[in-house]
């Protein structure tokens, strides 16, 4: 018996967690997961899997996903938001998506989405270099209360969607780290300043993420929809702020909600450094004697 999948369970599972025309869906994928797409190479399967969610939303809807260029900040290689390839973790779909000539990305590469369809450009084209800040692409996805889904991947292994609420939360273990390498658009330099909310690295807070409880509360609260393509499956979140308000209730409820246990976080060492000393203006503070 084949386990290969074929259009018409692509478009079942879709239609299952409530996908339809003129959705804003942000997909995050791993396609091998799924097993063979019936009558396509391995090569050509995310075209056709792009060809059938186009489908599904038709022109009205817009399809984004994850195209983060990590290199940027791992090794210090300049980013082009049109040239720079995605990283290979986060798929080939989103590196389909991303190259498709209609396709816009975002300034900032750390976090970076890219998206096409009628609201592509002001998801993910905004003139701003924060990976979650105003202007930000998950900011955006946000206000448009987008659908998250995960085709092939659990929500957990992926939910890039948490950093933003525990950026605008205000977590302790983040802070929002600047970059001066240059950004690129198809060869030409952006001038916009680069930042994201990044961690803290010091071995001794161990500081470790982890989204298992999260997806167990967000499916408990009846937000989580699942339906099966091929050997594995399509989860979709219908309200991305549904889920930041359910994220925001458990970091409301533990500051820490979002990690495997609390930091190991040192007295007198940032972030719990301590009191200040009495104020003192600024144009005295930097007086020499």
């Amino acid at each position: 018996m084949s386990d290969a999948y074929a259009e018409a369970d692509l478009r079942r599972a879709l239609a299952e967690v409530g996908i339809g025309r003129g959705d804003l869906v942000h997909l995050h994928s791993a396609l091998f997961a799924l097993g063979p797409f019936e009558g396509a190479e391995p090569g050509a399967i995310p075209e056709r899997i792009h060809g059938v969610i186009r489908d599904v939303l038709g022109k009205e809807g817009t399809l984004t996903v994850p195209a983060a260029f990590e290199d940027y900040a791992r090794l210090g290689t300049p980013y082009d938001t049109r040239r720079s390839p995605v990283d290979r973790a986060q798929g080939a779909f989103g590196q389909y998506v991303a190259s498709l000539p209609e396709s816009v990305r975002t300034y900032c590469p750390l976090a970076a989405v890219a998206g096409v369809g009628p609201l592509a450009a002001e998801i993910c084209h905004q003139p701003t270099g924060s990976a979650y800040g105003v202007g930000s692409a998950w900011q955006k996805l946000l206000e448009h209360d987008a659908h998250l889904a995960f085709l092939g991947v659990r929500p957990h292994d992926a939910f890039t969607f948490v950093m933003l609420i525990q950026f605008q939360f205000g977590v302790p273990y983040l802070y929002n780290k600047l970059y001066d390498v240059p950004v690129y658009e198809d060869g030409r330099e952006v001038s916009l300043p680069v930042t994201a909310a990044v961690r803290y690295l010091d071995p001794h807070y161990r500081i470790r993420e982890s989204c298992v409880r999260f997806e167990e509360r967000l499916e408990a609260a009846g937000l989580l929809r699942r339906a099966t393509v091929g050997r594995g499956r399509l989860a979709s979140f219908p309200s991305a702020r549904a889920v930041f308000e359910e994220g925001v209730r458990l970091l409301s409820e533990d500051l820490y909600g979002f990690l495997r246990e609390p930091p190991a976080f040192v007295p007198g060492r940032i972030p719990t450094d301590g009191n200040t000393g009495p104020f003192v203006p600024d144009e005295q503070r930097f007086v020499t004697r």
